[in-house]
This record gives C-alpha cells, structure tokens and sequence, in this order.
C-alpha cells in the first residue's frame, strides 16, 4: 500500500535534499552491513492480502472507501482503486503452527471485512483479476483520493509523455491505453515475506529468482482480463506494462521496466540491489519527516531509512528486497509479489507454504549455483509460467522438464524438507502441501478452471452474462471453505445469474459485435449479416462513433446489386441505451418504438448490443 501521506517535489532543492537523504540512507546501510548489526533469529513470515470488492452483482463496486470508513482495524487498508482493500497480517516467527496461525488471522479478518462490505450491498472476492471489470472501470474517478495515488499517477505519466499502453496476446490480443496507472488497479495479489539473514541473502535472493518460474507456475489465476483470455497470470504483463514509463527510444537503449525480473544475479550484497534501482529509477515522491539515518545509527537506534524505503515502494522487482525494523533491531525481507490472490484462502496459505518451504529447502547440490547457471534461464522460466502455467516445459539446470513433474517429483519434497528444517508442525505440513500437491496432480489451476467454465458458459449465456456468472461462482465457492481441487469443474450446469430488472443494461448486452464503416457497399453489408445471420448491424464513422444501423428487414427493400454505401441509406435516427441504464427501462424503450435492437452507447461509441430474443430468453419479453 505504502505511505499515503507523501508529496511531490515542489522544486529542485527539495529533491536535492531528498536525495541526500537517500544517499545517506545507503550509506548507513552499508555500514549496518559490514558491522552485522541486523537481526539474525527468528526469522519471520508476513503477508498482505489484497482483496476485489464488488457490488451485489458482482461488478467492481467504486465504493471500498465506504467500508474503510466504517473499519476501525489498522489491519485494513485501502488500495488504488475504489475496487479494491488490502489486509495486512501480522509477522510470525517461522516455526510450528505460523502457517495456520496465518490462515486463521486472515479468516477472521476476512469475515470482519465481508461483514462490514455487507453493511454497504458490497462483496470481497479473493481473485488475480476481478473477470467482471470493463473499460468504465478504469475511469479516473475510481481511484481513492488519497495523494499517493493521484502523485504517483501523474508523475508517471508526466515521465513517460503519453498515455500508458497495454498490449498482451494470449490466446485473445488486448490494445489499450489510459491516462492513469489504473490498470494496476486490475491487479490483486497475495504478497508473501520471508525474514532473511543478511548474511545469507545473496544466495536466498538468488534462489528466490530461480525458483520463480516453477512456483508460479502452479499458482496462476488470472486469465481473463476486459473479457480476453490472455496470459494465465495476466498480471505479470499487466501489472509490468501499467507502470511502464518507457518511450520506444526508452526500449532502444534497453532502459529497465520499473516493473521487473531483473537482469542477472545478485553479486556482493543486498545492498547493490537498492544503489541499482536508485541508478535506474528517478525518484519521484518524498516525505517531509525524513530522519536523518546517519544520526539514528550513532545513537544506537535500528535507524528508519525512510528515503530508501520511501524510494523501494515505487520500485516492483517481482522478488523486492525489502529493510525494516521492530523493537530496535533492523531487519530483512524478500517480498514476493508476484502470486495472484485467491482462488481461495486455503490454496493461498499452501503457496505461501510452499514457497517458504522452498525457500529454506534449497539442497546442497544447488548452493552457488548462480555461479555457472545463465540467469536469462530463470527470467525466461518466469514469463514461460506466466504464459502458460501448468503446462509449461522448463529449463531446470539445463534440462528440460514439465512444470506438473517438477513440481511433483522434486519441489514438493524439497518444500517438505525446508520445512521441517525449521521445525514447521508436522501435521501442518501435511496439510497445506498436501493441498498444492492435489491441485497440481489434478491439473487444474485457477486461471485453468477460470478459462473452462467462461468458455462453456459463453455458448450459452453470452461473454458479458458469462463473466458474471463466473464470478458469482467463484464468490460462492470461496464462501464454502474448499480449495480449488474440490471446486466442481462444470461451473455453467450449477450456477446460473438471473439479472433484477433494475440492473444495468450492461448486465445482459452482446459485447461480440459485428459493425461496419458507413463508406461500406451495400452489398458487403448484405453478405455479412447473411454469413452470420446477423439481424441488425450498427454503422460507425471513421472515428469509431455510432452513425447509423440498419436491419435485415429493412434491407430487403434494396437490390444488392446497387452501387450505394450503407451510409447513403442507412437510419440515422437511432433510438439507444446508455449503460447506466437499467433493463426495465430499455425493455420499455424497445416496446415504445417498436423495435427489435437497442444498442448501448457511452460517449458516441457503441458498446453493446440487445435484441428482443436475448430479452425474451431472460424473462423480459
């Protein structure tokens, strides 16, 4: 979440001062390291809990600030989008029963949020990417107003000097571009942090980079994206391309993403990974109460280094060194950012198990290993897990291995030993790998089970129907406790979405629309709409407004063989919804007028479509 209360830089003295503070900062750290003055036992586990908040239709609710409102608990807080929360547990030491003392904090804290969202007609959703988001949604008017946000935003943008741009191709392409960092706000992680030694964190962080590829790759859960099937872990390529202030001579001169793998492995100390995201990355926000770290440290404190970690939140390696400090003792972590939320609490906590597991079950045979393994292997593996998940073939120490037999044939018993190492319950062991293990052997992750059920849904119900479905699904799955290789696979025989009449159109629209230019021949039009016996077919400008439509009926008065465009004969008095309308209203519109389309628009643009048969077939003829 980070610190909301920061500011910008008001003038060049200020970021001067700024970055002394930063520079002092890493000296002191050097100092702290050389000195070993950080905390060596026990080590600790932590984790933040981002949340999709919804409406009781299950779209992004635009109204999280309502529940944080009403919250007294300091361990929620906000996000950037007013479609999002995030809950932020407490640290336990590594040892017995920290995983189930962590799966029993979030529940209790996930219940005070659900109960508080239901206060306010809204739903949690532990989800990679909520399915239901749209284009309406990453508006600027859905941030939270808080300055860190709103700063952070507009300096990005300012930096790189155009709209930030999306483009992802999975098995559909998104092209998409915005004027805000919203897209992150798509977003929603599980994010997990392990203590390190700082004697020992150039091999752990190393070995964290290593590992990514295969832990990823049975964790993903974030296919769909604007109603596209995409990456399975989406939010990899999202959430790097959201945040991506590059210019094309930028990606020339090969200028790092401020959303990265990185480059090659750690050498020397912890410390090299900060001086170079200070070299790469302009600092762009501050804070007026930056102490002076310098004069902490010779006083015997732990010291703050605010301007360091002021500096870290606008840096997002996917394995982020992280400093801080509790009863005086200065401390490390690696922060694991790359793991989508959900699919539910229990298949979480067996990631988080399992990482950790990893983490500390690194065998003999591998130590220093990054010293004769190419680093482009391991950054390679984690984009290959992102794309394609469980049925991805890795590069393991040079050879070449399916993700489900490396996960199952040698990670799982390493995971097991790391945590027995550390004297995790036995029991409790079983338990949350057992979890992972049943998941990985049936084949199906998340992101896999998302993309089943949307594609058997959508022969019957539509893509925009179908995403809701999908996502009360999921809602009312996550309600019942079970983790996802107990969730039923035929999602579209079980639940079904019956709109109220007073929902928004949008609800129920066809969004898989053919249109065509008002410069297109008659004729053309006339095979299209035959080829997909299409019964209305709406005409744009060239600018992509809504000018026209005509129906099949009409054009039967018209010979094909008349060298006309469709914008010479087309009905331009067109009758049309706006989203924000509710069904009720645009069954009355089409019964007013007689007529067996309504398109829905929103700024000129059509959006959606409904005819009289989609509206009988739901109960509104």
């Amino acid at each position: 979440m980070g610190d909301l209360t920061v500011k910008s830089f008001t003038d060049q003295a200020a970021r001067h001062r700024f970055l002394a503070s930063l520079l002092q900062d890493v000296e002191v750290l050097d100092i702290m390291l050389k000195r070993q003055l950080f905390e060596k036992t026990p080590i600790r586990i932590g984790a933040e809990q981002e949340l999709a908040v919804t409406d009781n239709d299950f779209s992004p609710s635009g109204r999280s600030q309502e529940i944080l409102d009403i919250c007294s608990d300091e361990h929620v807080t906000s996000e950037i989008a007013q479609y999002n929360l995030e809950i932020n547990l407490d640290p336990y030491v590594l040892e017995q029963h920290c995983f189930r003392q962590t799966e029993e904090q979030l529940q209790q804290l996930l219940a005070k949020v659900k109960k508080l969202a239901a206060k306010k007609q809204q739903k949690i959703l532990l989800t990679g990417i909520l399915p239901t988001i749209n284009r309406e949604h990453l508006n600027r008017s859905y941030m939270m107003p808080y300055d860190r946000y709103h700063l952070i935003s507009d300096l990005m943008h300012q930096q790189r000097g155009s709209n930030f741009e999306i483009h992802i191709h999975g098995t559909d392409e998104l092209i998409a571009h915005l004027d805000s960092v919203l897209f992150e706000a798509c977003n929603t992680s599980f994010q997990l942090h392990l203590q390190i030694r700082a004697d020992e964190f150039v091999d752990q962080h190393n070995w964290a980079q290593q590992i990514s590829g295969p832990v990823l790759a049975g964790m993903v859960n974030s296919p769909l994206l604007l109603g596209r099937a995409l990456w399975q872990e989406t939010r990899i390529a999202l959430f790097r391309q959201s945040l991506d202030t590059r210019t094309a001579f930028n990606h020339l001169r090969d200028k790092q993403a401020r959303v990265f793998f990185g480059n090659h492995w750690l050498r020397n100390s912890v410390s090299m990974l900060f001086k170079e995201n200070i070299a790469r990355f302009p600092q762009i926000i501050t804070k007026d109460d930056v102490e002076d770290s310098m004069k902490q440290l010779l006083a015997g404190q732990a010291p703050a280094l605010r301007a360091l970690r002021i500096h870290n939140g606008t840096v997002y390696n996917w394995n982020r060194p992280c400093y801080g400090r509790a009863n005086n003792l200065a401390h490390l972590r690696i922060e694991n950012r790359y793991i989508p939320s959900g699919p539910s609490v229990k298949d979480e906590i067996a990631n988080f198990a399992f990482w950790v597991g990893l983490m500390k079950g690194m065998p003999e045979k591998h130590q220093d290993f990054y010293q004769r393994e190419p680093f482009e292997a391991a950054k390679d593996n984690f984009y290959r897990a992102a794309r394609t998940g469980l049925q991805t073939i890795f590069n393991w120490f040079g050879r070449t291995i399916s993700a489900q037999k490396l996960i199952l044939d040698e990670l799982l018993p390493m995971a097991e030993a790391g945590l027995q190492s550390v004297k995790v319950d036995s029991a409790d062991i079983g338990t949350y790998l057992g979890i992972l293990e049943k998941r990985i052997r049936k084949g199906t992750t998340g992101a896999q089970w998302q993309l089943n059920n949307f594609n058997n849904l959508k022969q019957s119900f539509g893509a925009d129907n179908s995403l809701k479905i999908l996502t009360k699904g999921m809602y009312e799955l996550q309600e019942t406790g079970q983790a996802l290789h107990e969730w039923p696979d035929q999602l579209h025989q079980k639940y079904h979405l019956t709109p109220s009449p007073e929902n928004n159109v949008s609800q129920i629209m066809n969004t898989d629309l053919f249109t065509v230019q008002e410069e297109e021949s008659l004729a053309m039009v006339k095979a299209l709409m035959d080829w997909h016996s299409i019964r209305h077919m709406p005409i744009e400008s060239k600018e992509g407004n809504l000018v026209g439509i005509v129906s099949a009926k009409y054009l039967d008065q018209f010979d094909e063989e008349q060298t006309v465009s469709i914008g010479e004969i087309m009905v331009t008095d067109i009758i049309y919804a706006e989203r924000e309308q509710s069904i009720s209203s645009c069954v009355h519109l089409m019964k007013t007028h007689k007529i067996g389309c309504l398109p829905v628009v929103r700024e000129g643009k059509i959006t959606g479509i409904i005819t009289d048969t989609d509206l009988r077939s739901l109960g509104f003829g």
